[in-house]
């Protein structure tokens, strides 16, 4: 009867032990440094972004998970479960819009707009917004000023 009831202890062990390695690739559970919720406003030249994303990516690599969201009318939102984790992040925005030129379709479809990112390089490819992510900070704006380009000589 002792034998028994080992085997079926170590059954549930090892059962126990495969769930929380699963729960833990999948994310489940009390694993991994907390997240936050993170929402605010994104403008540039004081009107809203829209069709764009704002993407957070930790601006030491050894540290949390880049999120990425959606702009719709200005606004972005992580909830807790797919927000940062606390840290320093490098911010990108990103927008764009009709260029005022038509691309034939290949499929005899009338022309889509050409579309064209507007958002200067210095918010996203060569971006030098930050954010400091801590349990205490929900809202997040980013009121982006417009840069004029550079002259060339």
């Amino acid at each position: 009867m002792k034998l028994g009831r080992s085997i079926e202890l170590a059954r549930r062990v090892i059962a126990t032990g495969f769930l929380g390695a699963f729960c833990a690739t999948l994310g489940c559970g009390p694993s991994g440094p907390p997240r936050f919720a993170v929402s605010g406003q994104v403008t540039y030249d004081g009107q809203p972004v829209t069709n764009g994303s704002i993407s957070f990516a930790p601006a030491d690599s050894s540290e949390g998970k880049g999120v990425a969201a959606d702009l719709i009318d200005g606004h972005y939102e992580f909830p807790r479960k797919q927000g940062p984790t606390a840290g320093t992040y490098q911010v990108w925005i990103e927008a764009q819009q009709p260029s005022g030129k038509k691309i034939p379709s290949e499929d005899g479809s009338p022309p889509a707009d050409q579309l064209v990112q507007y958002i200067p390089a210095v918010y996203n490819s060569r971006s030098t917004l930050q954010a400091e992510i801590t349990e205490d900070r929900e809202d997040l704006d980013f009121n982006l000023e417009k840069v004029e380009p550079a002259r060339r000589r």
